[in-house]
């Protein structure tokens, strides 16, 4: 009969494990924002009033692809699993030093730029709608978030330091 309790008590505590092992997986997966949360947050920080508000989403909208950064997408690493040109990347458990990152082939070189181009475009638009105050805090918070601003790849963490130099 203890042996049967015994067992009972461990799937019990095995079983919750699990389950509270998968809440926490959830809540450190990063959800990109939609427009509409991103413009909320902007309307709290930056004041906005109800026209303002309208306009910004409606380019929040717009430049949904902008906004979201080239972090989020595919092709740009995100992933921990082996690097496109078979090197391991040190997130595998390995004790040497991380390799250098590969080289950025034209095509990423001209989508990276591309990407730059439209975020001025929406940065400029944007000034347009916002007073300077406003616009002044806009760039205070892009600064302290990193490029990803009110809902960007990095607005929850922040901005990433450096690699260390492991030599």
């Amino acid at each position: 009969m203890k042996k049967i309790v015994m067992t009972m008590v461990a799937l019990l505590t095995m079983t919750a494990a699990m389950a509270q092992d998968n809440e926490n997986r959830e809540r450190r997966e990063f959800q990109r924002p939609t427009p509409e949360q991103m413009t909320d947050r902007m309307a709290d920080q930056l004041k906005l009033d109800d026209k303002q508000k309208s306009k910004v989403l409606e380019l929040n909208k717009e430049y949904e692809s902008v906004l979201m950064g080239p972090g989020m997408g595919r092709g740009f690493g995100r992933g921990r699993g082996p690097r496109p040109n078979g090197e391991a990347g040190a997130a595998q458990g390995n004790d040497q030093q991380r390799p250098q990152r590969p080289e950025m082939t034209e095509e990423q070189r001209a989508q990276m730029q591309q990407m730059m181009q439209k975020r001025q475009e929406y940065n400029g638009k944007l000034k347009e709608i916002l007073t300077e105050d406003q616009y002044k805090t806009y760039e205070e918070q892009n600064q302290r978030r990193g490029r990803g601003g009110f809902g960007g790849p990095r607005g929850p963490r922040g901005q990433q330091g450096p690699r260390p130099n492991m030599q």
